[in-house]
């Protein structure tokens, strides 16, 4: 039913006439596949500050960074309540200038508490139309050269452009990956410290209701089952060393590039940008039979 609701706010969109442009729509009671890439440093001291003024990273960190969602795929139920595979995309980046908008977003507050493990820290997501992503562009560079961390570095002009757009949802990493340890959100297979290191790493998240967002509700959906009760959002990080990323010599600040196949089964509550589509087709639909019943 919900399915349907969300299709039908489309169609009805037709009717309604030309409209402000608003972020990309999920599909709902649907298992979804992110791919993401990212560019971060990390300090197993935990002493970070986020360069710039984005208020939520106030305060020091042991990992943050930078994300660039590169497309989403309508997935596929590989093990139900455990993990989501990929699938045909229904959402690619196609750069600054191009038609599609792009996704971006700001990791910050992750703790850790060793070489290989951490807890805390939460994510924010952030929608920019197809025009406003030009602006970005701009900002940074040209986007693939950007996300290879060649002409974009660790300091306030990147966080101020990857965090502006229409605000998406934040999440919060949660516990489950480690079934044996509570206050393990965040565990990894190598110290990410590690002159030219690579590894992987895995975690749980939750949306933050309270937070809003246009994708709130949609990534609310509860469906993955841990030793510490349902989560929401599914991560594997997949690292390498970025020397132009990290910190001055002497610093113990390494930078990362990473890639971050995340998972999600969608809610059945509609998210607010579908409620407004339908909403908008609804008000299209009366004006066209009022206009009608007045010719």
């Amino acid at each position: 039913m919900m399915k349907r609701i969300a299709f039908s706010a489309l169609a009805l969109l037709g009717c309604a006439g030309t409209v402000a442009a608003a972020p990309l729509v999920l599909p709902l009671e649907s298992p979804v596949y992110f791919q993401f890439n990212n560019l971060e440093q990390v300090n197993l001291a935990n002493t970070i500050v986020v360069p710039g003024t984005y208020a939520p990273a106030a305060g020091t960190q042991g990992n943050w960074g930078v994300i660039n969602i590169s497309s989403i795929q309508l997935g596929a139920v590989a093990t139900p309540h455990v993990d989501i595979s990929g699938g045909p995309a229904f959402f690619s980046d196609d750069g600054p200038g191009g038609t599609n908008g792009m996704i971006t977003g700001i990791f910050y507050g992750v703790q850790n508490t060793s070489a290989t493990t951490a807890n805390g820290g939460f994510i924010d997501l952030f929608w920019h139309d197809a025009g406003a992503d030009t602006t970005l562009g701009a900002t940074l560079g040209a986007e693939a050269t950007c996300l290879s961390g060649t002409t974009c570095g660790p300091d306030a002009a990147t966080v101020a452009a990857f965090t502006s757009g229409t605000f998406l949802a934040r999440l919060a990493f949660a516990s489950g990956i480690d079934p044996l340890a509570p206050a393990t959100f965040i565990k990894g297979s190598t110290d990410p410290t590690t002159i030219n290191v690579s590894g992987q790493a895995d975690s749980f998240a939750n949306v933050v209701l309270s937070a809003g967002g246009a994708w709130a509700s949609a990534l609310n959906g509860d469906w993955f089952n841990t030793a510490f009760g349902t989560r929401d959002l599914r991560f594997s990080t997949f690292f390498n060393g970025l020397a132009s990323w990290s910190g001055a010599p002497g610093s113990n600040t390494f930078g990362l590039r990473s890639n971050d196949p995340a998972r999600v089964f969608t809610s059945a509550v509609p998210e607010p940008a579908t409620l407004s589509l339908l909403g908008l087709g609804l008000a299209g639909l009366a004006y066209r039979r009022r206009k009608k019943a007045n010719a």
